[in-house]
């Protein structure tokens, strides 16, 4: 439902002409320096491949959308947008629409759980307060991060504290929780804190019990998507992931709830910033990215949401470019057991050339470094990383054709990535044959 604008605050004198929009930031020197460090650091470990639309700039009251597939993602994004021109910004950075967990105390020892065992308590004692508001990141809830403690503790408040757990707790819960026949405020103050902190509480919990704290779950949300509506009528621009998460197997996740509603509460329809990002990272040296923004259009409120989030995928896949990475990949899990150099060049060149007609946003490095270039390079690569084993004037596949997806090893990449083609080119099986 639209509604009315909401007045631009006004904004103070600053002599600070290195930020774009400097009078509406109540600390512009420290969003500054904190974009300067986010763009030098990851100019240190990335290679930054930049395509965008000509005369671009971001538009007041704009959402920005991309696909989200790391962490990194967000600062990324936020430092292609911003352009930095030495110690200059040219353009305002975006308010980020972000995980609420990544609010609450000591979520860093939760983050670094795998670390050797000082570091996460140490590293728990540092609050990130400061931190958010610099990078303009606000909170945004997803139910997954509702924790099982947080649900438990709804229900208390919600009075029901007295209830027998039996009634309120699903299998999973009871189980997890290790209580069956007692009060739900016993079984929360008796339960250790690893179990409390797991992520979906809500799907440990009875939809009765569900039902009783839905109310206070929606009016949150409600309220958190208000103020990015009021950020949007103010002129300023918000990042918003459409798929709320960032994807774990490579494939573009479903595009949540979220969006359509913050398009149609703002007080009118909000230029839409479509982008996206692929990661070309079977290669040697820096981890390489490519950033594609592509031209903005009006949100079509008129839409169910059905059509809208289906026009908002095509949007952002429709810019996802397809990089020698996938190509690598999908040779890697599609592609013979044994073969000889001249055999992927050849390969690689014809998927190039079939690739124009499906998926016309190819990584330019196809253009600048050539195919076959290309392949000798990352032939060495694969060799180190012993996804391949070079048998006289032929090379073995040796990468597992059963890893899962994810970031952690190269077998890992490679399945993710094979992953993401298939959404960026549908029956790929068939268009790039191996």
């Amino acid at each position: 439902m639209q509604r009315h604008a909401a007045p631009a605050p006004n904004p103070t004198r600053r002599a600070f002409p290195w930020l774009p929009d400097a009078g509406l930031d109540p600390h512009p020197l420290g969003s500054w320096l904190l974009e300067l460090g986010f763009d030098l650091w990851i100019d240190a470990f990335y290679r930054r491949s930049v395509i965008l639309p000509e005369a671009f700039h971001t538009a007041p009251g704009t959402m920005i959308a991309s696909n989200h597939q790391r962490d990194v993602d967000g600062p990324m994004l936020g430092t292609v947008l911003v352009r930095r021109r030495g110690l200059r910004f040219e353009w305002p950075l975006p308010f980020f629409a972000t995980r609420e967990d990544l609010f609450r105390p000591g979520i860093l020892s939760r983050l670094t759980v795998h670390w050797p065992k000082p570091l996460p308590a140490l590293l728990g004692r540092i609050s990130l307060t400061w931190f958010f508001p610099l990078g303009r990141a606000e909170p945004m809830r997803r139910m997954r991060e509702f924790t099982l403690g947080e649900a438990l503790q709804a229900l208390c408040n919600a009075g029901l504290g007295q209830t027998d757990c039996a009634e309120l707790l699903n299998a999973r819960g009871l189980r997890e929780l290790a209580v069956r026949h007692a009060a739900l405020a016993d079984g929360l103050a008796r339960a250790p804190p690893a179990t409390l902190d797991g992520w979906w509480g809500l799907r440990r919990l009875q939809p009765g019990a569900r039902r009783a704290i839905a109310t206070r779950l929606r009016t949150t949300v409600t309220t958190q998507l208000d103020h990015f509506a009021q950020r949007l009528d103010q002129g300023r621009c918000v990042y918003f992931a459409p798929e709320g998460t960032i994807s774990m197997d490579g494939h573009f996740c479903r595009v949540r709830a979220g969006f359509f509603r913050l398009v149609h509460m703002a007080a009118a329809p909000p230029w839409i910033q479509p982008m996206a990002l692929a990661y070309d990272t079977l290669a040697p040296g820096r981890s390489r990215v490519v950033i594609r923004i592509g031209e903005r259009f009006r949100a079509d409120t008129t839409l169910d949401r059905r059509a809208f989030d289906a026009g908002l995928r095509h949007a952002i896949l429709g810019l996802a470019p397809v990089t020698p990475s996938h190509l690598l990949a999908h040779w890697l899990l599609h592609g013979p057991t044994a073969f000889t150099r001249a055999e992927l060049v050849d390969w690689c060149v014809h998927a190039h050339a079939a690739l124009h007609s499906v998926h016309p946003c190819l990584d330019p490095l196809f253009a600048h470094a050539g195919v076959a270039r290309i392949v000798n390079t990352r032939l060495r690569w694969l060799e180190r990383r012993e996804l391949l084993i070079r048998e006289g004037d032929r090379f073995r596949n040796a990468c597992s054709r059963d890893a899962p997806p994810g970031w952690h090893t190269p077998a890992n990449v490679v399945r993710y990535l094979d992953n993401n083609l298939e959404d960026l080119v549908p029956d790929v099986a068939r268009v790039l044959p191996c």
